[in-house]
């Protein structure tokens, strides 16, 4: 029983930790500065942005400052109800081009939506973490050793990199078709869209989750640790 009841608590730490780690990420644009270098987005810009068949001309113009910027903007937007989408745009020779399309802006509002309706959730889940946590320590259980956890942590890990590993477009493809309403468009081609061109999707979201998986067993290992030498604590001063 005490190791269902440890197994339990462990997902729910770790699914705890993923809201977390995505505000956390969220902090530093989810690494796009980083990752713009290390996954080539301006040559991809460079390539695809006079492509563009939807009349968002020059955007291949545009500076790296310029890019970043939008891509915090964007990233502020979808955490805060999809407030300012339709105002971003950039310019080309002192005119202004609105940056997204109308779909692109319906698919990124779904994003926000989606956002906001998880709220309740996380909620309920740090509720319950708390509660768990807490019988946890009025039963005594004692965890396992901090070496068992690593053990755990690798496995997690080769987890999430088999689950990388099936190909990010399938995992982006079929988040996509699982999350999102049936009659909004939520792929794009990059000759359609300044949005899948500037984030180079679905490679940078590859990255992404790699990142938000890789921190959310990273803070799930310190707080196992923590509430492991806590229990302890606690267990020996009742000897």
């Amino acid at each position: 029983m005490s190791k269902l009841l440890w197994g339990f608590y462990l997902l729910l730490t770790f699914l705890v930790t993923l809201p977390a780690s995505w505000w956390l990420l969220s902090k530093a644009d989810f690494a796009y500065p980083v990752l713009y270098e290390e996954i080539g987005v301006a040559e991809h810009i460079e390539h695809f942005a006079p492509r563009n068949t939807k009349n968002k001309l020059g955007f291949e113009f545009t500076t790296k400052a310029q890019r970043l910027q939008l891509f915090h903007q964007v990233s502020v937007a979808i955490q805060n109800h999809g407030q300012g989408l339709t105002q971003l745009s950039y310019n080309v020779d002192n005119q202004a081009i609105v940056l997204f399309t109308s779909a692109e802006v319906t698919h990124l509002q779904d994003v926000a939506n989606l956002l906001d309706k998880l709220k309740p959730l996380i909620i309920g889940l740090i509720i319950l973490w708390l509660a768990v946590s807490l019988v946890l320590m009025l039963k005594k259980v004692v965890l396992p050793s901090l070496t068992a956890w690593l053990n755990i942590v690798a496995v997690m890990l080769i987890l999430i990199g088999a689950t990388l590993a099936l190909g990010p477009e399938k995992i982006f493809n079929q988040m996509h078709i699982w999350v999102f309403p049936d009659n909004h468009q939520w792929f794009f081609y990059y000759e359609e869209s300044l949005m899948s061109t500037m984030m180079k999707a679905p490679d940078l979201f590859a990255y992404i989750a790699g990142l938000w998986g890789l921190l959310s067993a990273l803070l799930t290992t310190l707080m196992i640790t923590f509430l492991t030498t806590l229990g302890r604590k606690i267990h020996d001063s009742f000897k």
